[in-house]
């Protein structure tokens, strides 16, 4: 197996979109593949300041930026953008766009 093919796997602690998609709506129509992915951010890892997340309980929100100072919480499911690939991040965002009604608009990388 190639280095980069390590690369692109997240480690294999952390729980991945796919072991969730059954409590998400923005999760719902999303290839097991993609999911697969996608690693969630540990419960009590620290943000990293000007990072950008998605918070699967919170679809209206879509994708922000964290301040520095925040932490995970049990239970909290977030996805750093910086964990996947442009294609699932852009995935993620149209799910939360479906979710809560919102007209689809095209994105920038």
């Amino acid at each position: 197996m190639a280095v980069d093919e390590h690369a692109e796997r997240p480690p294999r602690d952390r729980r991945t979109a796919l072991e969730v998609r059954h409590d998400h709506r923005v999760l719902q129509d999303l290839a097991a593949e993609l999911l697969r992915q996608m690693p969630l951010v540990p419960d009590g890892a620290r943000l990293t300041r000007r990072g950008e997340y998605l918070d699967l309980h919170d679809p209206g929100r879509a994708d922000f930026r964290a301040l520095g100072d925040e932490v995970v919480r049990p239970g909290q499911r977030l996805i750093a953008r910086s964990d996947v690939s442009t294609e699932a991040w852009r995935a993620l965002l149209d799910g939360c766009d479906r979710v809560v009604g919102r007209r689809h608009l095209p994105r920038s990388a």
